[in-house]
């Protein structure tokens, strides 16, 4: 009898102890439209709230990595506005719909997360819905949905990240142009060729096509392309003594992967931006059709270590690898 009853109160109180977990990692304060979540290695602020005084829908701030208390987000920096991680721009074949981030959204908080909803206006005839979750010890998750209700040729949602000062790019590009793409790390420094201009690395032609079709022209903040090689691996880390910010995605649905060189950050806009970013679809979507893609930020000791980054995204792919790329907006009519 007295085994039952303490296997009881030992199930009381590891349900109250997961509980009191949950509450702690994350904590969703309506009045602000932020949550805090608060991991093994990495605790910060997702601030949801477009009526503050940076007019964002999402930014991350005041994100640490808590083992060796570095500081990843660009808190108190010119990006400090834009935050850690959002989505940027809505593009098509030749132009631009709008800026998602500065776009009003639907917000639902979640047991480990907040999903975020676009629903269509006139300038972006789609709903867009973004789930954010958080994983131990060190991972932020992006699970997205899109319904079009119009026809959009080479549809984009660019997806960015801005970083804390000291941290340096490093990118995934095939060691040949042609033929198989085996990974070969680089990092970007400023150079005559690419100064001033964003670097750009394409999954294929078709990818290097859509980014120099004059969407990037179009709406706020201007902006070119240089174009790099074939990425190898939709993958992109900003690393600073040891600590990576790594940026994932599908590769069929990354057409390209951006990353700013190091350089002179007072006096060079490029530079001093710090910034990641993941190119999503840039295929033609048409009215009716819904499309799925998740992403993954990863922050924590890793070294920069290539075995390591490839180990990572192989374990992403494993975790998504039975979600569905596309779903059904309407039902059909069983007959």
């Amino acid at each position: 009898m007295r085994s039952v009853k303490g296997k009881y109160l030992f199930i009381i109180a590891l349900i109250a102890f997961l509980d009191a977990k949950s509450q702690t990692m994350y904590s969703w304060n309506e009045n602000k439209n932020e949550l805090n979540f608060s991991l093994s290695h990495l605790s910060g602020i997702l601030n949801c709230d477009i009526n503050s005084r940076y007019g964002k829908s999402h930014h991350f701030n005041s994100v640490i990595h808590k083992p060796t208390g570095t500081k990843i987000s660009p808190d108190g920096e010119p990006m400090a506005g834009t935050g850690m991680l959002n989505f940027f721009r809505v593009l098509i074949e030749g132009g631009y719909l709008t800026e998602l981030r500065v776009e009003e959204a639907v917000l639902e908080p979640q047991e480990d997360g907040v999903i975020l909803t676009w629903q269509p206006t006139i300038r972006l005839q789609a709903k867009i819905k973004v789930q954010f979750t958080f994983k131990e010890p060190n991972i932020i998750d992006m699970d997205m949905w899109v319904e079009t209700l119009a026809n959009y040729p080479r549809f984009e949602i660019l997806l960015s990240a801005y970083l804390a000062p000291g941290f340096e790019s490093g990118v995934y590009v095939a060691n040949e142009e042609f033929g198989p793409k085996v990974p070969e790390q680089i990092r970007l420094v400023d150079q005559p060729m690419i100064h001033g201009i964003w670097p750009f690395f394409p999954r294929d032609e078709a990818g290097a096509h859509l980014l120099t079709d004059g969407r990037h022209q179009k709406g706020r903040w201007f902006w070119r392309m240089a174009i790099g090689r074939r990425y190898a691996l939709p993958l992109a880390f900003f690393s600073k003594n040891g600590i990576d910010a790594i940026l994932m995605g599908r590769q069929e649905d990354v057409y390209a992967v951006g990353a700013t060189y190091k350089g002179d950050e007072e006096n060079d806009n490029v530079a001093g931006h710090r910034s990641l970013y993941l190119s999503l679809f840039g295929q033609d979507f048409k009215a009716g059709e819904g499309r799925r893609t998740q992403m993954r930020m990863i922050i924590d000791d890793f070294g920069s270590d290539p075995e390591k980054h490839m180990e990572l995204y192989q374990i992403f792919l494993n975790e998504i690898e039975s979600k569905p790329s596309s779903f059904q907006i309407n039902p059909v009519m069983k007959k």
